[in-house]
């Protein structure tokens, strides 16, 4: 009795244990692979699952993973690059074809890994190898888009998908970079004297049509105050003969001798040249009863307007 209870406990216990081993819990972002035999049966998705004893499962992760690669290639010119590059892959899908893809292209994930590196460098030595030094600065878009579309056909045979590649550094060696760094130096420095050559030109250039515009205005200006200056001259001595005249016509109207009019301006003449003279105040005169005749006459011979009847008048008559 005693050991037919011991085998009845065993069985359960057994028993208890083997149906706890069929069901299999899948976590999320994984896929269990079921084989049964050796041979692929079916996938698991993520949860609680029943898996018979004759059954085995291979986890699968279907979670993104990062490959950083670091190689260097050479261009067209014998220049040497060196890259550093980070690739983001994933499985392709969690439906059966791809899972199968995925778990049976390669015998382990470090193999596979290799392989997707691999590719990546052979694709970039090729794409660089057509390329000059000049060339490959900037370049990175062009590069990415052409290893995307080169490997996306290969890993979708093995079950993958690229997510992102990027190329994070990209640089030459010493020797070429120190050239590099001269070439944009002198480049820069020609730009600039191009720069400040047109910059002095323009300054030089603005400053002559200022001074071509200043003397232009000047000239116009002087032009204009010489005109100014003539018609007020002009003015000024019609105002003097219109007044001289306007003198004479009173001198006659009141019936006193209008050379008068040129002794009074005479002796005006000779008042305004004591009280303004720099060199002195003084003026010796002739006292001579004459001198004022002669000087009338004088005067009067100066002033003289000979009439239209004096003119007309010719000295053979």
């Amino acid at each position: 009795m005693t050991i037919e209870y011991a085998v009845l406990i065993t069985s359960t216990l057994l028993g208890i244990f083997a149906v706890w081993k069929m069901f299999w819990s899948i976590q999320e972002a994984h896929v269990g692979v079921v084989t049964r035999f050796g041979r692929y049966h079916r996938i698991l998705q993520p949860g609680l699952n029943l898996v018979f004893p004759w059954e085995s499962v291979f986890i699968l992760s279907a979670q993104s993973r990062v490959v950083d690669m670091r190689f260097q290639a050479i261009t067209l010119d014998q220049a040497n690059v060196h890259f550093n590059c980070t690739l983001l892959f994933s499985v392709a899908g969690r439906d059966s074809v791809n899972v199968h893809r995925a778990v049976f292209s390669f015998a382990s994930q470090g193999e596979l890994q290799l392989s997707i590196s691999r590719l990546v460098e052979d694709e970039t030595r090729s794409y660089t190898a057509g390329k000059r030094q000049a060339e490959m600065i900037g370049m990175s878009s062009d590069l990415v888009d052409r290893i995307k579309k080169n490997l996306d056909g290969r890993l979708a045979e093995w079950g993958y998908r690229i997510i992102d590649l990027r190329y994070n550094n990209l640089h030459f060696d010493d020797a070429v970079m120190t050239s590099m760094t001269r070439v944009v130096a002198a480049v820069n420095e020609r730009e600039a004297a191009e720069h400040e050559g047109e910059a002095l030109l323009i300054r030089k250039t603005k400053d002559a049509e200022a001074n071509g515009a200043f003397i232009h205005i000047n000239a116009e200006a002087e032009r204009i105050a010489w005109k100014l200056r003539g018609q007020g001259l002009a003015e000024f001595r019609r105002e003097v003969a219109k007044g001289v005249r306007d003198a004479v016509d009173e001198l006659q109207a009141s019936g006193l001798d209008p050379n008068f009019l040129l002794f009074f301006m005479y002796t005006e003449a000779l008042k305004y040249i004591a009280e303004h003279s720099k060199a002195g105040h003084t003026l010796f005169v002739s006292t001579s009863p004459a001198v004022p005749q002669e000087i009338m006459e004088q005067m009067s011979a100066f002033y003289h307007a000979a009439t239209p009847t004096e003119h007309a008048a010719s000295p053979t008559d």
